[in-house]
C-alpha cells in the first residue's frame, strides 16, 4: 500500500518522498511525505524514528500533503477539545481540525482517519504553514491521537497519566497522579537518589504482552523533559496521593479500576473507544496489584516504596 501511496503522491506533486517509520508503545506509525525540505519529525520523536526499517507492515499508514489553504467546515462539531482541535465526523472518516489563535480561525492542518485509526491523511495549510515550512506533520498533539486513538479502537492499551521509571536493582516502578499530586517531585527524588532510566515524567502507555502488563515511554513528557522509547514489565501500580506519612493500601478491584479510569485519556468521542478503555482497565486491574501511595516529599518516600516492594 505505501508503495502506491508513494506512486500517487510522486505523480501529482513531482516531489520525491521519505518514508519514515515511527514507534510509540510498539504501535508502528508509516509516515509518508513530502521532500525532507518541507516536512520533518519534531525533536521529541528523534528517539522513536525507525527511520530505515521498512519491511514490517505498520498499524497506522499516514499520508502527508499540503493544500492552498483549509478552510472551516459545517456542520456540528462531535468534540471539541478546548485548545487545539476540533472533531467532527464524515460518512466513515473522523475529521481532526487543529487551529491556534496565532494563525486565525482556519485550520492549519486537517487530519483525516478512518473508524479503526489504521489510515490517516495529513493535510497542512500552504497559507499558513508553507513560510514555516519544514513543518512537523506529527507534532503534539497529532501523534498522540492516532496513536491514543488506535489502541482504544482496538481494545490493545490505554495512555495514563504517571511517571514510569525503571530502576537498575529493583525493577520497573510506574506512579499514576492527576496533576498536583507528585509526579514530577517523584520523579526527581528517584532521580537524585536512584538515577533510574525515566520512560516519562507524565504520560506512559500500557499494553498486555503474554499475560503480563508493560509500560511504554512516550514522547509527550512533563515539565521535566523525561522521554524514552524503552518499555519494561511492572509488577504493580502506585495511585499517588498526598499524605501525612509514607503509607500504602491495597486497592479493590473495582476501586482500582475506577481510579486508573480517572487517571487515563480515554476518548470521550468514540462509544466504542470508551467500552475498550474500561475492559482493558479490568484486564489491567487483574493482571497487577494496584495501591494507593499516600507520600511525604523526601528520600523516605523512596526508601518505603524500595521496601513494600520488596
Amino acid at each position: 500500500m505505501l508503495a502506491s501511496i508513494q506512486q500517487q503522491l510522486e505523480q501529482r506533486t513531482g516531489a520525491w518522498l521519505d518514508l519514515t517509520r515511527v514507534c510509540i508503545g510498539d504501535v508502528v506509525l508509516s509516515l509518508a511525505g513530502l521532500a525532507a525540505a518541507e516536512t520533518e519529525l519534531n525533536r521529541e520523536l528523534a528517539p522513536f524514528c525507525k527511520r530505515g526499517e521498512r519491511d514490517a507492515d505498520a498499524d497506522i499508514e499516514v499520508t502527508i500533503d499540503w493544500a492552498p489553504e483549509l478552510h472551516l467546515r459545517s456542520g456540528d462539531k462531535a468534540f471539541d477539545s478546548g485548545s487545539l482541535w476540533t472533531l467532527t465526523r464524515e460518512k466513515k472518516e473522523f475529521v481532526f481540525d487543529f487551529a491556534s489563535p496565532f494563525l486565525g480561525a482556519a485550520p492549519y492542518k486537517r487530519m483525516r482517519v478512518d473508524s479503526g485509526f489504521r489510515s490517516a491523511r495529513i493535510t497542512l495549510s500552504r497559507r499558513l504553514l508553507g513560510e514555516h515550512s519544514p513543518v512537523s506533520p506529527l507534532e503534539y498533539p497529532t501523534d498522540e491521537l492516532l496513536i491514543t486513538n488506535y489502541l482504544a479502537a482496538a481494545g490493545l492499551g490505554i495512555e495514563v497519566h504517571g511517571c514510569g521509571l525503571v530502576d537498575s536493582e529493583h525493577g520497573a516502578f510506574l506512579f499514576l497522579g492527576h496533576s498536583g499530586a507528585g509526579k514530577s517531585t517523584t520523579t526527581m527524588l528517584w532521580k537524585s537518589l536512584r538515577d533510574p532510566e525515566i520512560l516519562s515524567d507524565d504520560r506512559l502507555i500500557l499494553r498486555l504482552h503474554e499475560g503480563e502488563l508493560w509500560m511504554h515511554g512516550t514522547p509527550w513528557h512533563g515539565e521535566a523533559g523525561f522521554a524514552s522509547a524503552a518499555k519494561a514489565p511492572l509488577k504493580r501500580i502506585f495511585i499517588l496521593q498526598h499524605g501525612q506519612r509514607n503509607q500504602f493500601r491495597r486497592m479493590p478491584m473495582a476501586e482500582a479500576v475506577g481510579e486508573l479510569f480517572a487517571r487515563c485519556f480515554p476518548p470521550f468521542h468514540s462509544a466504542a473507544g470508551l467500552r475498550n478503555t474500561v475492559e482493558f482497565l479490568n484486564q489491567v486491574a487483574s493482571t497487577v496489584p494496584c495501591c494507593e501511595f499516600q507520600f511525604v516529599p523526601g528520600p523516605a518516600a523512596v526508601e518505603a516504596v524500595l521496601a513494600f516492594h520488596g
